[in-house]
Formats: C-alpha cells, structure tokens, sequence
C-alpha cells in the first residue's frame, strides 16, 4: 500500500507521520531525501549554486537554507527552478526505497511529501492523507512554536497551495484544530481503513475466495498465542474468517469442513505432527502451512509481517523445490 501523506505548515502532519510510523507503517521522508540529495559533492547541490549564487553555501561547504529560503520566496520563477534540480534525485530516491519496502513484504508505506500537489502527481499513490486545520490555527502555531511574526506566518502560509484544493483530490482528511487526543484518535481511524485495505489487496491473489477460513492449529491456548493472534488480526482486516482449533480437535474440524474447506491451516511447531496426520487423512483438503524458527530454505515461504509482530517464517507442506516467495499474503 504506497500512500502519500500532506499538509501545509503547521497543520500537524509531522505528528501524524510520527504515529503512522509507532503503528507499524514504513515511512519515506522527502525532506530527509533533500536533504541527502543536497549534501555536498553532489550533483543537485553544485546546481543550486550554479543557479542560485555561491552565496547559498555554507563555509563548509554544505547548502545554507535560510540563505536559499530567503531567494525563493515569494518568487514562483525561483521556486520552480529549485524544484526542476532537487526532486528528480528525489523522486528516484523514493522510488528506489519503495521498491526496497516491496522486496521486504512491507505492507503500508507511507511517504511523508509536504509539497506533494505542487510537485508531484498524486494518481501515483493508492491513497491520499491530508492533514488540515484552520489558518487562523496555523497562524497561532507558526507564532507559539517558531516565534514568527504575523507577517511572516502569513507569508509562508501564503507560499503553498491552498488547502482548500488539496482536500477535494484527497482521499482522507484528518482535521487537526483541538486537542493531541482529538488528532490521535482521527489519525488512528484513517490508518485502521489503510491498514485493512492493505490487507485486503495482499489476499486478492492468494484467496480470491475471501469467504474461506483460515485455521490456526496449537497445542492449547499458550502455544505461541502472541503470533497467532497477530496473524489471526492481519486476515480478520483483509475480510477472512479465522477461527482456532487445537491439534487434538484438527481431525473433527476438518472432517466438519468438508462442505467448506478452509483456505490454509498455519500450524505452530508443538502442534507439526498432530496437524500433518490430520491433515492426511482429510486428504489434504487445503494448504498446510508450519510455523518455524528455522525452515528448510528451499520450502520456507515468508509471510508478510502480522500485526503487531515481528516477521514469520513459515514452511509449506510439500514445498520442497519450489520458489521460496516474499510473503504468502
């Protein structure tokens, strides 16, 4: 899920970022993308001088943002050329770190983008988030926090889009004009809708039938609860009905499931042999995934990490020679 998070100065999107990422989300920084692009020695700095005036580096070396803000402001021509040097470096930066979240089965990553209606085109992301409040609101904060006059609140406030526009081509707003509760309980339900529609697109081609069960096999109820019930969480957001069963009881589910097989079983390890044996003898009615600390590389399939949990390795039953693949949602 490749989700562009904004909002114009002072409206709280750094707070949002900072919770979408204790949640569990994988976050791209643009300005630390800047930042890294506009280090010295490289290419995008040497532009920005050969542009704006050596007068914009520090004697160190390294660019001098209050010296190239004070260029840029206020001047759209000047803005749009530093644009046209710094995001393309920028823009392949991300591109390369999104690709890196894919490989690692990273299921929501968000990219924190402040300017991201006036440089970019939003159609490349599943999901727009806003973050908004009040003018006057940010006004105050831009006083309080950074001990700006009105004058030069109002200036940078002026500087970007209006947030008017931003939140008709928005797919979330998250209003942020009260309390740190107030903004953490609003921020908390857009990443519940994200997270279940990550979970959802996961399973599109595993279990195109979502109306299957997936059954969790342990000894009893201690039985490596705290990863079954992360995985348990995961498949309960995409749509799919999970339901618990003990090695003991494997045999009767199964035997009862025979009108509706259940779409996978993931077993733990206590409960391996006594899973398998029932499992034979319902004649494999379905895939039969072991939980695994340290599986056969040739027939280890990793799953793309639960909620809540770290990442889990799972074997497959008859998957020796196959391709190991990234995640088995």
């Amino acid at each position: 899920m490749n989700v562009a998070l904004t909002g114009n100065i002072a409206a709280g999107k750094s707070t949002v970022v900072d919770r979408f990422r204790r949640w569990g989300a994988t976050i791209v920084d643009a300005d630390a993308l800047a930042r890294e692009a506009q280090a010295p020695g490289t290419d995008v700095l040497a532009a920005i001088a050969g542009r704006f005036g050596a007068d914009v580096l520090a004697s160190d070396g390294s660019l001098d943002r209050a010296a190239l803000r004070a260029k840029v402001m206020g001047d759209d021509q000047a803005l749009s050329a530093l644009n046209a040097i710094v995001h393309p470096a920028v823009q392949q930066r991300r591109l390369e770190l999104q690709r890196a979240a894919r490989e690692r089965g990273d299921a929501i990553v968000v990219n924190d983008i402040p300017l991201l209606f006036e440089v970019l085109d939003p159609a490349q992301f599943d999901a727009i988030v806003l973050v908004d409040a009040p003018v006057a609101v940010r006004r105050a904060r831009l006083r309080a926090l950074r001990g700006l006059s009105n004058q030069d609140a109002d200036r940078m406030i002026a500087a970007q889009m209006s947030a008017e526009r931003k939140r008709a081509q928005s797919h979330h707003v998250i209003d942020n004009a009260g309390t740190l509760a107030a903004l953490e309980q609003r921020a908390r339900a857009v990443f519940d809708v994200l997270r279940q529609r990550a979970a959802r697109a996961g399973l599109q081609d595993e279990i195109p039938d979502q109306t299957q069960t997936l059954l969790l096999c342990a000894t009893d109820g201690r039985d490596s609860a705290p990863v079954l019930q992360a995985i348990e969480r995961r498949y309960t957001d995409a749509g799919v009905k999970v339901e618990h069963t003990t090695a003991k009881s494997l045999a009767k589910t199964l035997r009862a499931a025979r009108a509706a097989t259940p779409g996978a079983i993931v077993t733990t390890a206590a409960a391996g042999d006594a899973a398998r044996a029932a499992w034979e003898e319902a004649v494999r009615p379905c895939r039969l995934y072991h939980l695994s600390p340290d599986p056969d590389p040739v027939a280890v399939r990793l799953d793309l990490r639960p909620w809540g949990h770290d990442r889990v390795a799972l074997s497959e039953e008859d998957g020796a020679g196959l391709a190991p693949r990234a995640d088995l949602l």
